[in-house]
């Protein structure tokens, strides 16, 4: 009866794109993706009787559904505001491996939502990444686009500081790797990370993206007006070893961080969705602590779609900003493209209305992440000082 449901509710999105416009304007939708094929067999159970083979060979010819709709999102004059997750129906490597396809599937995606009625649509995952941070996007849809750059980037400084303070850690004369240095997230946070006293940095990227690292050192040295940094520009996982803590912000879909990469004792902050690390790294490696960067916890509104964190009203902070420019009954784009730090004090302003809040420390692996994981993790800290 459920498959029989879904085919319902799928048939129904797909007549849904050729019609007028079915509601009013004003809610919001947020875009996904299968991250691998272990996230189609969790949503559609009856698909694990079919091969891979087949299954991603349907996934390329089937259509952008409705997963959940959101309830519980009021805007500013307390008027509910109503919400869909929409799932473009590739996996992360179907997706990298055929850009063009995955364009065609996000248009469709947001144009479903805006048949629902949505003004402002969140692009999660690498739904981002894949349109030149929402740019790609700009003269082909009415609805206004947000990639969830500003929000996250705040909650990962967030993450960062809280984990140096729960571990007692000295931040300022600590060593910050940051994988995906040349991304919106990776840059923004190693400015406001510099901007905050710290000083040693791992910068981590591709090799064709040497010049922009260069020219994120050179802002960082202009916007402080100091010189003393210590910047280590690699285009190697491994070089990360000495860094105290991490954070990982690619957009690749596959693993990058392995368990030789991390020394005792070292922190990483995920970002990325796929996640950038090993799944060897949790089962080899219980002296380092990982932490999912952006998430966050945002009581009252149900999503009636299991995101894999610790609580129901668990969330990853790109929707967070969908829900949020919603609240201020946005409609334009946001952050898209270069991410404007202005953008992260402009969110942070929404954001202090709302009673949003950093998450508890979690992974997608482990769960929530207990007093004896930080107080081991920080035993090793301690004695490497």
């Amino acid at each position: 009866m459920k498959a029989v449901i879904l085919a319902l509710h799928a048939f129904r999105d797909l007549i849904v794109r050729y019609l007028p416009r079915m509601k009013k304007k004003g809610g919001f939708a947020f875009l996904v993706h299968p991250r691998d094929i272990s996230d189609v067999y969790r949503k559609y159970p009856f698909t694990r009787y079919v091969s891979d083979k087949k299954l991603k060979w349907f996934l390329r010819r089937f259509w952008p559904v409705v997963l959940s709709k959101v309830d519980g999102m009021k805007d500013q004059n307390g008027k509910e505001v109503p919400g869909w997750i929409i799932t473009i129906p590739l996996t992360a490597e179907q997706m990298m491996n055929d850009r063009e396809l995955a364009s065609k599937k996000i248009v469709q995606a947001i144009k479903l939502a805006e048949k629902f009625g949505a003004s402002i649509i969140g692009l999660g995952a690498l739904t981002a990444s894949l349109t030149k941070g929402g740019l790609d996007l700009v003269g082909k849809v009415e609805a206004g686009i947000t990639t969830g750059r500003a929000y996250t980037t705040k909650n990962v400084v967030e993450n960062v500081l809280a984990a140096a303070d729960r571990l007692e850690m000295d931040l300022k004369n600590s060593t910050i790797g940051i994988v995906g240095a040349a991304g919106g997230i990776g840059s923004a946070c190693a400015k406001i990370l510099s901007a905050r006293g710290v000083k040693n940095f791992i910068l981590v990227d591709l090799e064709r993206k040497k010049d922009s690292i260069n020219n994120l050192i050179k802002e960082i040295r202009t916007d402080t007006g100091q010189d003393d940094f210590e910047f280590k520009v690699s285009s190697r996982i491994g070089d990360i070893y000495p860094a105290d803590i991490i954070i990982a912000a690619t957009n690749a879909p596959e693993v990058v961080i392995k368990p030789d990469d991390l020394k005792p004792g070292a922190v990483i902050v995920n970002d990325a969705q796929p996640s950038d690390i090993s799944p060897e790294v949790f089962s080899e490696r219980d002296d380092v602590l990982i932490i999912e960067g952006g998430v966050i916890s945002t009581p009252g509104i149900k999503y009636h779609f299991n995101f894999g964190l610790v609580n129901k009203e668990d969330i990853f902070c790109c929707l967070g900003e969908t829900l949020a420019l919603s609240y201020a009954n946005w409609d334009k784009d946001y952050a898209i493209g270069y991410l404007d730090l202005e953008l992260i004090d402009d969110i942070s302003k929404i954001i202090s209305k709302l009673d949003f809040r950093l998450a508890k420390f979690q992974n997608t692996v482990e769960g929530e992440i207990g007093e004896a994981k930080i107080n081991k993790i920080k035993g090793i800290i301690a004695r490497q000082t």
